[in-house]
């Protein structure tokens, strides 16, 4: 807890005088010194997340996944609690600031993380450890960590965009998410690791690949040159080759002149330069990469994919498993983190999450209708508890109720061998 207080900017435990271990890891750090990190976070939003539809679309699945689920305010203790749909914190995570909405606001908090592995929020508070004023999502890629040295590993942060005046910001205002981050030294492990750090060679494997696909698209008819055979000279030749070469510009450049014909008079040679796409494995690269990009975000690839077996079932196994693999734990991150940053400003009340809106995740009742109509082992009112209905407040609602064709065996009206053991059948 001593590093993680330290890392946060908090207060260190009142026993802990000097934390050596604080010396060790942040040593090389001076005063007032701003951290870069070992990444390229403007290149991961401009190349990568701008650029590459693939990618944008494995982060648009998570981030539209988690404004389905429902952000709650409850108040009471863990065990004993209520729903709040008043109050100050509630208004907070329903109008986060007066620009966005709650779903505007998380979707470019968790666009920026799942970018560039750092979700930066402004918080501004009326008074230290007070409720929060509003929450603005800060351009990762434009903020730093400044340090106060090994004595306080995060004095501030520094927001400073290209050709504009720079801004600092108390740590007590700024809510930091990040992904976890081996990189330790020189106060790398101040920033999250993005997961694109990792999966770079896939991202520009994809790149390259489209822009191969685009090319190829937009040049198509020109796959090879002509070889004029039939000239009488070789001026003639060079004179009939230019020629040739602007009718294929201006007749056979482009979508629109797919299988259009150039006629010449001269005797000509085709030969190729090129290799069809198929045989380069352009589309099958992309769709390799594109399941590495689904799995670095824990991505069913078949809600991506169009060529993997699609059915119905298969489509709800994987709904659920993006939500359970991906997007709630992108929430709890958030609710546990802005729990643990707030504490008691906001009294007994936190926030949490609800997913009973999010229909993949619903049980089938149609199932549970089947199933409880054998449950001859419960009662009537423990089948409507189930159900999720009102129980009825009469004797025989609580009674269970065994079906007729159900007796004993003892009780048949034919003779039952009795089971032998195993030496019997020696």
């Amino acid at each position: 807890m001593g590093l993680l207080r330290s890392i946060f900017g908090t207060k260190m435990r009142s026993n802990i005088p000097d934390n050596q271990l604080m010396r060790i890891l942040f040593n090389s750090i001076g005063m007032d010194t701003v951290i870069w990190g070992n990444t390229d976070m403007e290149s991961l939003v401009e190349d990568y997340h701008n650029k590459n539809a693939d990618l944008f679309s494995v982060i648009d699945l998570i981030v539209n996944g988690f404004n389905k689920v429902d952000i709650v305010v409850k108040r009471g203790t863990m065990d004993d609690f209520e729903i709040v749909q008043n109050g100050p914190l509630f208004d907070l995570m329903n109008t986060p600031n007066p620009s966005q909405s709650q779903d505007e606001f998380f979707a470019l908090y968790l666009k920026f993380k799942l970018t560039t592995g750092n979700g930066i929020n402004w918080t501004p508070r009326r008074f230290p450890n007070g409720p929060i004023i509003e929450m603005w999502t800060l351009p990762s890629q434009y903020t730093k960590v400044i340090s106060g040295g090994w004595a306080k590993p995060i004095k501030g942060y520094e927001v400073e965009m290209s050709g504009s005046q720079s801004i600092r910001l108390d740590p007590g205002d700024v809510l930091h998410i990040k992904e976890t981050n081996l990189s330790f030294g020189y106060g790398n492990e101040l920033y999250g690791m993005s997961r694109l750090k990792p999966g770079s060679a896939p991202v520009q494997i994809n790149n390259s690949s489209q822009e191969a696909s685009q090319s190829r698209f937009n040049n198509r008819g020109v796959s090879g040159f002509l070889q004029v055979i039939g000239a009488n000279s070789k001026d003639e030749g060079i004179a009939a080759s230019q020629s040739i070469k602007n009718q294929l510009q201006k007749q056979g450049r482009g979508a629109k002149n797919e299988g259009s014909i150039v006629a010449t008079g001269m005797e000509v040679k085709f030969i190729p330069t090129t290799i069809p796409a198929v045989d380069l494995g352009i589309f099958e690269g992309q769709k390799k990469t594109l399941h590495q990009l689904c799995n670095l975000y824990h991505v069913p690839p078949i809600l991506l994919d169009p060529t993997v077996a699609n059915t119905y079932n298969n489509i709800r196994e994987a709904q659920k498993d993006l939500y359970r693999n991906a997007v709630i734990p992108e929430v709890q991150q958030f609710c546990t983190a802005f729990n643990r940053f707030t504490r008691s400003a906001y009294k007994n009340e936190w926030i949490d999450y609800e997913t009973k809106n999010v229909e993949c995740l619903q049980t089938d009742n149609q199932s549970i209708v089947q199933w409880l109509s054998q449950a001859w082992w419960l009662t009537p009112n423990q089948k409507l508890e189930i159900m999720g209905m009102p129980t009825v407040d009469l004797p025989e609602m609580d009674q269970r109720y065994i079906p007729a064709n159900m007796i004993p065996l003892t009780d048949q009206p034919i003779d039952v061998e009795p089971l032998k053991g195993i030496n019997d059948y020696r």
